[in-house]
């Protein structure tokens, strides 16, 4: 029996990736990662910790909280058409990441205020 060659196991997992993005699933992935990176190309300090930090918050805001995005749009927009999936997941990217960074600013500052190493944030 022949094993698919590396080409072969490339262009599958090409194609998979293609037909994931292409899915409902994908396209919010997508749209939180762009709003994920949106927030973090406007950020003061742009660390690559915080850019990575940032799309995956993006991606899973966008994933597990589209459908209350939506809800919020309709109800302060009214009645939307178009790509309103789209929109909502980039919201939510957003606001996704505008959560991580918040939560990842107390962290830091715990680990300041225990190490001894600056004043404790107010």
């Amino acid at each position: 029996m022949n094993e698919p060659s590396w080409t072969d196991q490339l262009l599958l997992t090409a194609t998979l990736i293609g037909a994931w993005i292409t899915g409902e699933a994908g396209r919010a992935a997508l749209a939180g990662a762009a709003g994920g990176l949106v927030r973090w190309l406007m950020s003061e300090r742009k660390k690559m910790r915080d850019g990575v930090v940032s799309i995956v918050a993006g991606m899973l805001m966008a994933r597990y909280a589209t459908p209350l995005m939506m809800a919020l749009l309709e109800k302060y927009f009214g009645s939307m058409t178009g790509d309103v999936q789209g929109t909502a997941g980039f919201a939510a990217g957003i606001v996704g990441m505008s959560l991580a960074k918040f939560f990842m600013g107390i962290i830091e500052a715990q680990v300041r205020r225990i190490n001894g190493s600056g004043q404790p944030d107010a």
